[in-house]
Parts: structure tokens; C-alpha cells; sequence
């Protein structure tokens, strides 16, 4: 049974399936890209819905704080050590990809699409907070929200359940008005709308994913392969749907539910059975995270290079968007063998192992 450094049973299907979602975002921000600058639809606008990859990652990461660090909670003596190695695990390399994506707008302005390289913005980008203008590398969108949901996990660990259980209820009550449409912050409150923003309940189904998967791991694994069929079949149905119709849908009550059902039902099987996956697909989950951020300015500058080129005519549908496809996943993927890896390996032992914290769950 192969295990992570944190001692629980590695989860390779959930590894799997996370290559999958950042593939699916590099395909959505391809057709995206190119249908405004190009005015041109990629493989057949087949995956106008690849957004639902963030779906999956924030459920996922609801998942992951139940299911690695739920041993934490209630123990404000382990929440610096949880810090520290979440930010370890976030900052670095995207400080890395921003600072890089910086140097290429000052160097030309022309691709930075008006957006503001001031002090201030540099700042609130490269910490991830909240802010009304999207960070300069576009994607860390979801790691401002993926930084507030460690906060709120937080909580958890800070405080003792009969404080914490009232406090994130409360918050996820608010949420739940918001997200029903019973109260408005308005566009301006953008702070508001990220603290409640719908997204957030995409990790609170990853939470209550974990919490199933533990809490009621024989029961569900009776049926786990009709779980895991029924998720990846509504998955790849929702995908065609909204590519065909171009529809716009609650992704919460969506992809996200589906999310939730899929991992469970991932996870069930991984447990279960510990079924044989190709190295090359959990190498691609393993290197998802420098994929998802290295092919935003990749896929922005090969679009922009071809419309500021007037090669427009030379741009089909299929093979030049597959050899961007191709480039921005090879790049991502040698970011994480030279880089990202190497980089988290020495962080974990010059930095995490040197403090001196208590035992607990790594992520």
C-alpha cells in the first residue's frame, strides 16, 4: 500500500482526476481566448464547461482538510504548523509564475491588457488578498478563495468544537442566504462576496465529502463503482450539454455536487480495491498545480501573438489549439520536475521540519 508523508494511504484516483481538471481548464481558457481574440471555437467549443475543473479542485480541497488534517481540529497548538505548511505549499511557486508573468509585462505592455502593475496591485496579487481587480497572474483568483477556506479551517483548529461549531455554522448560513439570493452584497462589496461567495460551498461539499468517506466508508463502498460511474457519466453529460448550449449554470449545485460524488466514490474505490493507475496520469496530477498556473500566460501570449500577427487564417480549430494545449501541459509539467518538486522537497526539510512543530498531518 503506497502511503504519502503524511501517513494516509495514497489516493491515486483523486490524483487522476485532479491531471484531468487542470486539462480541463486549459482547454476552457484556450476556447475562451480564442473565441475573443480569434473569433474562432476550439475542438468544436467541446469544452466551453473545461471551468468545471476549479469545481473540482475547490471540492477536492474540502476533501483534503477532512481527510489529512481532521486530527488537528480542536488543537490550537497544531494551526501554526498547518500555516505554515499550506503556505509553503501555495506561495512559492506562484510567487515564482507572478513574478515571471510581472517581468514579461514591463518588458512588454502591450500584453498586459490594461491592467494595473502598480505597487499596490503587485502586492495584493503576489499575498492573495481580496481584491475588486483580478491578480496579474489571472487564475490566482482561485487561490484567494483557496486561502480563505485555510482560514476558515482555521477556526476549526484554533477553537474547541463548542466555539468553532457555532462560528462556521454561522458562516455557512450566511453563505446559504447568499447563494439562495435571500440577501445581496452588491458588485462593490467585493470582500463580502468572496468571505460569502458561493464558491465557498464548493469546499463545505468537499468537507462533508471527507467526513462520508469516514464516517460511512463500508456502507458506501457497497456501491462504489456505481457511484464512481454515475459521477464521471453526469460529468462528461453536464460537459456536453453546456459546450452544445453554450448554457450558463449554477456550477455549485452542478459540477460541484458532481464533484463531491465523484471523489467520494474515487476515494471509496481507492480504499477499497487500490486499483493499478499508469504512472503518467498520477505524474499529471502530481504536476496539476504548476500546469494550472503556468498555462494561463502561455495560452494568453499564444493567442495574443497570433491576433497582434494577424495569423488568424492560419489558426484552425484543432491542430494549432492542440499544439498550445501540448506546449502550456509540457511546460507545466517541466515546471513541476525542475521547480515546483525539487523546490517543496527543500522548503519541507530547511524550513516546515526545522521548526520543530508537533507531529502532525503534511500535507
Amino acid at each position: 500500500m503506497t502511503k504519502t508523508s503524511t501517513g494516509h494511504k495514497r489516493l491515486n484516483l483523486l490524483q487522476v482526476y485532479r491531471g484531468i481538471a487542470a486539462i480541463l481548464v486549459v482547454l476552457f481558457h484556450l476556447n475562451d481566448m480564442s473565441i475573443q481574440r480569434l473569433k474562432q471555437v476550439t475542438f468544436f467549443n467541446l469544452f466551453h464547461g473545461g471551468w468545471s475543473g476549479v469545481d473540482y479542485f475547490f471540492v477536492l480541497s474540502g476533501f483534503i482538510m477532512v481527510y489529512v488534517h481532521r486530527s488537528a481540529i480542536g488543537k490550537p497548538d497544531q494551526l501554526k504548523s498547518f500555516l505554515v505548511k499550506r503556505s509553503v505549499r501555495i506561495y512559492p511557486i506562484y510567487w515564482i509564475i507572478t513574478l515571471i508573468v510581472l517581468a514579461f509585462f514591463v518588458v512588454i505592455p502591450g500584453f498586459a491588457n490594461n491592467k494595473d502593475l502598480g505597487i499596490q496591485q503587485i502586492l495584493t496579487s503576489l499575498l492573495l488578498i481580496p481584491q475588486n481587480d483580478p491578480p496579474i497572474l489571472d487564475v490566482g483568483w482561485t487561490l484567494i478563495y483557496e486561502m480563505f477556506f485555510y482560514l476558515l479551517f482555521s477556526i476549526a483548529i484554533w477553537f474547541k468544537p463548542k466555539y468553532s461549531v457555532p462560528i462556521l455554522s454561522s458562516w455557512l448560513f450566511v453563505t446559504m442566504l447568499h447563494y439562495l439570493k435571500v440577501i445581496n452584497f452588491g458588485g462593490k462589496a467585493f470582500l463580502l462576496n468572496i468571505v460569502f461567495g458561493n464558491m465557498n460551498l464548493e469546499f463545505f461539499l468537499g468537507c462533508l465529502a471527507g467526513y462520508i468517506v469516514i464516517k460511512f466508508g463500508p456502507k458506501i463502498s457497497k456501491n462504489r463503482w456505481i457511484l464512481f460511474g454515475v459521477a464521471n457519466l453526469g460529468y462528461v453529460a453536464l460537459l456536453m450539454i453546456t459546450s452544445a448550449n453554450e448554457l450558463e449554470i449554477d456550477r455549485m449545485s452542478t459540477f460541484g455536487v458532481l464533484a463531491a460524488l465523484l471523489i467520494i466514490g474515487s476515494a471509496s474505490i481507492d480504499l477499497n480495491d487500490s486499483p493499478k493507475v499508469p504512472k503518467i496520469l498520477t505524474y499529471l496530477g502530481d504536476a496539476s498545480y504548476s500546469i494550472f498556473l503556468v498555462h494561463s500566460p502561455i495560452v494568453s501570449a499564444a493567442t495574443k501573438v497570433v491576433q497582434k500577427a494577424n495569423l488568424g487564417k492560419y489558426y484552425d480549430g484543432f491542430f494549432a489549439p492542440a499544439l498550445i494545449v501540448l506546449i502550456s501541459v509540457v511546460a507545466g509539467c517541466l515546471f513541476y520536475s525542475l521547480i515546483e518538486k525539487p523546490l517543496t522537497v527543500y522548503l519541507r526539510k530547511n524550513v516546515v521540519e526545522k521548526m520543530n512543530f508537533s507531529k502532525v498531518p503534511a500535507s
